[in-house]
């Protein structure tokens, strides 16, 4: 495969064209947590890590850290995880990112200076000349110390909104000085941070640049600008063209697109790149498939791919790739729940991978006692359980009672843009055959069956059941489960009520929007699915709207007619919204009776999943990988 070949730059050899990008997941870098997570990623193949944006302040000023040692515990900090990348086989860089604000004097970073822009806008007053300068000084300062940190090379941020992308679009800046007005203004920042950064770390050292080629929003950069910019980067000194986008405000479509975009969702920013220069260029954008990833390769629509959330999901993404074990792989939900416990500050989650983040103490080892394990569900967090306990050295059964596994990934993966979640119980499915589970399908357990069987510990996966909300009416003939709708057992009329606005009955909605339908969601609570990530929550709102999906929070449910759901609304006006079908999605109660009945006869007996309480994929996986490992 083309993407397995070796490609050098700056006399810097990477052993294949697979690169992690930055992603800002909240791990840090300076932490054994950290070069654990960093290395996890060099160990499974990649033959380059970026880490994550970081301010550039943070190389140069003591005060910006106030941590013991100063800058020469920060360089320490670096060369412990480049040695620890370098150790698996991979090279490092570090992005270098500033954001908005300028100390103004007082010796403080970017996260407590004064808030500044190109141009003054919100809060943000305008950069003076000097200080543009001074910041420019600063990206090649920081330039210096990244190498002197032992990272093979160094990236300028200027995609994402972020201030050198702002200097470059004409939506953000409106200087009329040499930094601004025409297009040779607004290369001008990006084009002396380059050189400065040349300059500092001189000849032989390798300089990426990740520009953002493109903005969905009026005034904002066009491909044939930012074509003239790299080819200026070019010149100024860059070895490698990082082709992302710029701000992208809309709800359909962000820097981190989400499933219901094309894989490769932004090759062709890189393809049009790659035409205006010489150096090589990496393509971003929802790249999961050893397939796609080959393929812009092979084809030449750009040089290196690189491979970002795919990579929390599965660390060993490119190992499996290189060696044909495709069907082995865990896929990316690109769901963003990565993205929105960094932002949230609670430690990187993934929803299919629990050790993201944790390796460290995620690591398996083997069992001390051996156990007969017997699990009882085949959903997420049941196949997660058996996988662990099995590959710990445990003798694993799992009984389904159903004729498939999955569980509720079956159902799930039925709503438009969700077909990774099939990938993802296939996958799992898999990974039970090889790590020697024995699975038992259409095997009913009850407490006698346990009881015969004699397991030394039993896992309670039997998931939950639908929730039916005590509203008059509710058992009529226009009423269908979600369940049902998903499945295919239930005819849907054209003007559907969907009662309950979280994930299922938003994507039950989208579901039926997509076919058509005229859809009203309602919801009691004040918002519409607010347990969602809110990037995917911002994403999946705005398609709905887009296909005219009526949402109605805030609403007193009364009852059920003839005519449809009779309600209060928000502003309580009583009112009737007319339906052919309305649709139950209020909620599901655990199947938690099992594991009371048995607890006392069975020496050990654990619960996970919907069983424990109805939630989503990530805790059920991650329950059943915590429970697997401490059997």
């Amino acid at each position: 495969m083309k993407l397995f070949e070796p490609i050098t730059v700056r006399g810097m050899t990477l052993k294949n064209r697979i690169v992690m990008p930055p992603m800002l997941v909240g791990v840090g870098f300076r932490s054994p947590r950290a070069r654990a997570y960093y290395g996890e990623r060099a160990r499974g193949g990649v033959g380059a890590v970026i880490t994550a944006g970081t301010s550039v302040d943070l190389f140069v000023s003591d005060d910006a850290r106030r941590r013991p040692g100063g800058v020469a515990s920060f360089l320490e900090a670096l060369r412990l995880l480049a040695d620890e990348v370098h150790g698996a086989g991979a090279k490092i860089g570090a992005q270098l990112w500033h954001g908005n604000t300028f100390p103004a004097g007082s010796g403080l970073g970017d996260s407590r200076g004064v808030p500044v822009a190109p141009s003054p806008r919100d809060n943000m007053r305008a950069l003076t000349k000097a200080e543009i300068q001074a910041i420019v000084t600063t990206y090649a300062n920081a330039a210096v110390k990244v190498r002197e940190g032992g990272f093979d090379f160094v990236e300028l941020h200027g995609a994402h909104g972020y201030l050198m992308c702002q200097f470059f679009s004409p939506a953000d800046n409106r200087r009329n000085d040499e930094y601004g007005g025409n297009l040779e203004g607004r290369m001008r920042f990006g084009l002396d941070c380059v050189r400065a950064t040349r300059a500092a770390v001189g000849p032989d050292y390798p300089i990426f640049f990740r520009i953002g080629a493109w903005e969905d929003r009026p005034g904002g950069i066009t491909t044939a600008d930012s074509a003239r910019f790299a080819a200026e980067l070019e010149k100024a000194g860059v070895d490698v063209m990082d082709v992302s986008v710029g701000h992208l405000p809309g709800p359909t479509i962000t820097n981190h697109p989400s499933a219901d975009q094309p894989q490769g969702t932004f090759v062709h920013l890189a393809e049009l790149i790659k035409k205006a220069i010489t150096i090589p260029v990496i393509a971003v954008g929802r790249i999961n498939r050893p397939e796609v990833a080959e393929a812009v390769v092979a084809e030449g629509r750009a040089d290196l791919v690189a491979i970002g959330r795919q990579l929390i999901a599965d660390p060993y993404w490119a190992q499996k790739a290189e060696s044909g074990r495709w069907d082995e792989i865990r896929p990316c939900l690109s769901c963003n729940t990565c993205f929105d416990s960094g932002y949230r500050g609670v430690g990187l989650c993934c929803a299919v991978n629990p050790e993201a983040g944790k390796e460290l103490e995620s690591r398996l080892t083997p069992a001390p006692q051996k156990k007969r394990v017997l699990v009882v569900g085949g959903g997420p967090g049941g196949m997660e359980a058996a996988t662990v306990a099995a590959r710990r050295g445990h003798q694993v059964t799992l009984c389904e009672k159903d004729d498939r596994l999955g569980g509720q990934l079956l159902l799930a993966a039925i709503p438009p843009h969700k077909e990774a979640i099939a990938e993802l119980n296939r996958q799992m499915a898999g990974q039970l055959q090889k790590a020697g589970v024995e699975v038992k399908l259409k095997c009913k357990a009850t407490p006698d069956s346990i009881a015969q069987a004699k397991p030394d510990a039993v896992v309670v996966a039997a998931g939950s059941a639908p929730l039916v909300p005590e509203i008059p009416g509710v058992k009529g003939k226009k009423v269908v489960g979600a369940i049902e709708v998903l499945s295919g057992k239930a005819r849907v009329g054209h003007r559907v009520v969907v009662l309950g606005g979280e994930l299922v009955g938003c994507e039950v909605a989208d579901y039926l929007a997509a076919q058509g339908k005229n859809v009203t969601i309602t919801r009691r609570g004040p918002q519409m699915a607010v347990n969602l990530p809110s990037i995917e929550r911002e994403n999946l709102l705005g398609r709905l709207a887009q296909q005219g999906v009526t949402m109605l929070p805030g609403v007193k449910y009364e009852e059920i007619t003839a005519q449809g759901l009779v309600i209060t609304d928000k502003e309580g006006k009583k009112r009737t919204l007319e339906a052919d079908t309305i649709v139950l999605a209020a909620g599901a109660t655990p199947l938690s009776e099992l594991a009371q009945k048995i607890k006392g006869k069975v020496a050990e007996v654990h619960s996970v999943g919907d069983c424990v309480q109805p939630r989503k994929i990530a805790e059920a996986i991650e329950e059943g990988a915590r429970v697997g490992r401490q059997l």
